[in-house]
Formats: structure tokens, C-alpha cells, sequence
């Protein structure tokens, strides 16, 4: 039997400084697909929400825009099988993501989803400390400019910071208490045991990469999604996951990831290899 994969590219405003790097992890895993016998097709994400058919098995989304991940939705329920669904990359934006990493029951910061326009609510802020330090993140997507994720050391820069982001239209923002410790990427594709821990200095030991790829897991189960990375800050045998995201650009493990996501679409589509 043949099979059909349409990749989507990534929106260019939800891709900031990465543009080339998120089409070349898509581009990297459709040659993978091609290399099996797969029908492969690549489409932004604007003419994909326009096309009024889609012939596809599978479909490869790297969107985030509403406009998309509606057409997706729409495209999966025809059924097809899609890497990430809709649904799980909507539950990457931050007003999702908490309660989705809640749900899995990994470590994760203390935090909360504030309206940028309103007074702080003291209900809300239970278990947050802000005079220890507390990022203020954009409470939608991810950061698609620097100043979308600060850091704030009190109150008082909670409340200048949620300003700034109400003048600049962002309606809501997620308070997440700062954790000391090392910062490290992780990678990985379910149903296929890839997993990887990218540091920026000294390697991570073993029992740490061991319960960090538990929890990652976890985490990705209890969003719904196929392939995804994030941030996790480790201290001693201890570590928090602090973000994380819908198909990165696994751009420090692009080969081995793009032929881990082709395993999975292979193997969703019923051919394991």
C-alpha cells in the first residue's frame, strides 16, 4: 500500500530566529518518509488553512496558528493520522501547558496564569514567592520575542512587567517561580524510545537522564503529543521541567530525530520498521 504525508511548515511569527532550522527537521523527516515508499508533500501553514482538500495519511504539523490547527482538527477527523494532533499542540500554549504537566505529575515550578491588565490576585498567587525571583511569561504561545519571557526579583517588577505586556496587547501571562540550577534541552519521540539531553557543559549522569526521560514521557502522554522537546533545570539528583514544546528543531540531533519521527509515522500508520 502507498502512503501519503503532508508536512506543514512552521508560521515565520511563530518561529523567531528559527525559520531555518524548524523547515530543515521537517524537510530532514519527509526525506526519511520518502526513503520508505511514502508520497511526501510539503505546504505553509497559510495555504494549508485555504486548501479545501487535503489527500494525506498522514500529516506532518509543525503549525501553531488557530487558523491551522482548525483546518488540522479538520483534516484529522477525515482520518488522518497527524504528528503532533491539534489538540496536543494546543495544549503546548501556556495556558494549557500547566495544567497538562500538572496532570502528568512530573516536577514542575510553582506558577500561575494572570490577566496582564488586571491587579495581581492574591488567591491566584498561592505558592508563589515573588521576592525569591519569578519569570513572567507570555501566557499564550511560547516567546516570540526576547522580552516575552522576564525575569522579575519582586512584586513590584511582576506588576511593570505585566504593564509592558498589556501595552503591547498580550492579555494574559503565567507567573513561574524561578528554580537555581543547571538549564538543559531535552528531545524526544514517543513510542519509539528516543530521548535525548542536550547540556551546555558537563554531561548529565545516568539517574538523571533516566528519571528526566520518565518524567518527559509523562509529560508528553498527558499532552497528547508524538514529538516534542522542552527545558528542565537540574540541581544535584533533583530537576524541575520548566518548558515544554510542540515538534522542536531538534537542531543539535536533527538526523536521529528526523528518523525517529519517521519510525513513529511508520509505525502509526501500521508499517513498524
Amino acid at each position: 500500500m502507498s502512503y501519503r504525508a503532508l508536512g506543514i511548515y512552521r508560521e515565520p511569527e511563530f518561529s523567531p530566529g528559527k525559520i531555518e532550522a524548524d523547515a530543515a527537521i521537517l524537510d530532514a523527516t519527509l526525506s526519511e518518509l520518502e526513503r520508505e515508499g511514502v508520497e511526501i508533500q510539503a505546504i505553509d501553514a497559510v495555504s494549508f488553512a485555504m486548501v479545501p482538500a487535503i489527500r494525506a495519511d498522514i500529516v506532518l504539523p509543525m503549525c501553531q496558528g488557530p487558523r491551522a490547527l482548525k483546518r488540522l482538527a479538520e483534516v484529522e477527523q477525515a482520518g488522518a493520522v497527524a504528528i503532533n494532533s491539534a489538540l496536543s499542540i494546543r495544549n503546548c500554549y501556556r495556558d494549557l501547558l500547566a495544567p497538562g504537566l500538572e496532570r502528568a505529575g512530573v516536577p514542575t515550578p510553582p506558577g500561575a496564569l494572570v490577566e496582564a491588565d488586571e491587579p495581581l490576585d492574591a488567591r491566584k498567587l498561592a505558592g508563589l514567592d515573588l521576592s525569591a525571583g519569578v519569570f513572567v511569561k507570555r501566557g499564550d504561545l511560547h516567546a516570540l520575542a526576547p522580552e516575552d519571557v522576564q525575569r522579575a526579583g519582586d512584586r513590584a517588577e511582576v506588576e511593570s512587567i505585566l504593564a509592558d505586556f498589556a501595552r503591547r496587547g498580550i492579555r494574559f501571562a503565567y507567573l513561574q517561580q524561578e528554580v537555581v540550577g543547571r538549564v538543559v534541552k531535552f528531545y524526544g519521540v514517543s513510542g519509539v524510545s528516543y530521548f535525548t539531553i542536550q547540556p551546555e557543559d558537563e554531561e548529565v549522569a545516568e539517574a538523571a537522564v533516566r528519571a528526566l526521560s520518565e518524567a518527559a514521557l509523562a509529560a508528553a502522554a498527558a499532552l497528547g503529543l508524538e514529538a516534542w522537546g522542552g527545558d528542565a533545570v537540574l540541581s544535584g539528583d533533583r530537576f524541575a521541567i520548566i518548558d515544554f514544546n510542540d515538534w522542536p528543531s531538534y537542531s543539535r540531533v536533527r538526523r536521529p530525530a528526523a528518523r525517529a519521527i519517521s519510525r513513529r509515522a511508520m509505525s502509526l500508520l501500521g508499517r513498524p520498521r
